[in-house]
């Protein structure tokens, strides 16, 4: 038997398979390709209303922001606009000295962000208002011990100096002197210092 024949042959045998073999791989091609399209309009819905509603809060009206907020903590809770819209609400609770409301926010984006930077954006201001309430032994658990951000390390720095612990608060404004940061923020963590005893 020839090679030609043996070609034919496989073909004649496996003719179905292979046709359904293509079948199955062009329409798992086009669930995935239906999948992403799918996607990308609802993040092109998200972001959307989003900007209506970042909008709306610069116009001094909160009520879009926190109601996106709200819908979207649980439909889309790791979603970026969800993070961003928290930001904005949890701002929005603190101006309105509603604190508890505003910390709510700050705890869905520390549970729920894939990105860092939010999340340590949202621990500090959390931080802060637990300072600011005099809840210090809160504020030392959210920090942590092992702060990577220099700005937690300062304000763990703040929370000793309040608590008139002044080396374990000039160790840590030591701490934050090791990273880059700018001359300004330099000079203030230095000023900080100075004013231990």
């Amino acid at each position: 038997m020839s090679d030609e024949e043996k070609i034919v042959n496989w073909f004649e045998s496996n003719y179905k398979s292979l046709l359904l073999g293509i079948v199955i791989g062009l329409a798992m091609l086009f669930t995935y390709k239906s999948f992403l399209s799918s996607q990308n309009s609802k993040q092109l819905e998200l972001s959307r209303s989003f900007d209506q509603a970042v909008q709306s809060y610069h116009q001094g009206n909160t009520d879009q922001i926190i109601s996106f907020t709200k819908l979207n903590m649980t439909e889309n809770a790791d979603n970026i606009y969800t993070s961003l819209a928290s930001l904005y609400s949890a701002k929005a609770m603190y101006i309105n000295n509603e604190l508890n409301e505003s910390k709510f926010y700050y705890d869905h984006i520390i549970k729920n962000s894939n990105d860092i930077e939010i999340i340590n954006l949202a621990i500090y201001r959390k931080a802060k208002i637990l300072i600011e309430q005099k809840e210090y032994d809160e504020a030392h658990v959210l920090l942590g011990e092992d702060m990577t951000n220099y700005q937690h390390i300062e304000l763990k720095g703040d929370i000793y100096y309040i608590q008139k612990d002044d080396q374990n608060a000039r160790d840590y404004y030591n701490q934050a002197l090791m990273f880059e940061i700018t001359p300004n923020e330099r000079k203030n963590i230095q000023a900080k210092i100075n004013l231990l005893k």
